[in-house]
This record gives structure tokens, sequence and C-alpha cells, in this order.
């Protein structure tokens, strides 16, 4: 049985057609000869059709979401002070950053406080997002505040 499995097509035609001819097949295998006659051997073509279900993935899942892209910009726009590690800031470009303006009035006035309304209206009309920083605080502080939150602008009222 080994041998018939080994053969081609090919082979597998030319035992059967001297078959045909000659009602046996003599075969030497492994030094051996064989006489095959009908009652031993018989051939019979055959058509089959095979069904073949070929899948090629079309869909890339990567292993990461929406939390780790979060990550890698909070990770790449982390700062360092060089001649004072302990002030860290965010350096966000302005497309990403998730505040644009923040608003410094330097005074704590109704004058100043409209003022500030008024600007901020502004923004808000033209898509621009800002935070309105008016606690007692220095403006360098505020300032100071602004680069740790990685705001990328600020505009100060006076």
């Amino acid at each position: 049985m080994a041998y018939f499995d080994e053969l081609d097509n090919e082979g597998k035609k030319k035992l059967s057609d001297d078959f045909t001819a000659n009602n046996e097949i003599k075969l030497t295998i492994e030094g051996k000869d064989f006489t095959l006659t009908d009652k031993h051997i018989s051939f019979k073509d055959e058509n089959k059709v095979q069904m073949e279900e070929k899948y090629v993935p079309h869909v890339i899942e990567p292993s990461f979401g929406i939390g780790r892209i979060i990550y890698c910009i909070f990770e790449h726009c982390f700062k360092v002070r060089e001649k004072d590690a302990q002030r860290t800031y965010f350096d966000f470009p302005a497309e990403i950053s998730p505040l644009s303006t923040s608003l410094l009035p330097l005074m704590n006035n109704a004058d100043m406080n409209k003022k500030v309304q008024e600007i901020k209206r502004v923004l808000i009309k033209n898509g621009v997002s800002s935070k309105v920083d008016d606690s007692g605080q220095s403006v360098g502080k505020r300032y100071a505040r602004t680069d740790e939150c990685g705001i990328p602008f600020a505009i100060t009222v006076d």
C-alpha cells in the first residue's frame, strides 16, 4: 500500500493502462517480484469536487485602547526642568492640549471680572477652550500652574 500511496498521478495512470492492456501488473518492490491480477487490484477513475474555504484575516486588532494612547501622550509631553528636578510640567502641542488658554486677571474686582468673562465668551464663540484662574496668588505662580497643567497659551488681563 505504501508503494501505491507514494506514486504520483502519472505513475498511477501508467499502472492502470498496463493493467487494462495485460489484465495484470508485475511489480518489483524492495527486491521482491509481485504479480497483481483483477483478484488483487482494481482501478477506478473518479472526479471529486473538493470544497475549500480560505480565510485571510482582514482586521488587525491592536492590543491597546484609548487609555494607552493617552498615557503615551502624557509620557511624551512630561518634562522636568533642567536646573530644578522637583519642578515638572507638561508640554502639550496646542492641537492636543486639554485646554488651550488660561485667563489670568491681575486683580479681583468687578470691572476686571467683567472683562475676563467677555474674553472667555469670545474664545468660546471661536472654539477655543479656556480656564479662568482668579485665585489670589501672584501671577508668576499662576503662570507656573498653567505650565504644570500643559496649557500652551495664557492671557493676562490687566
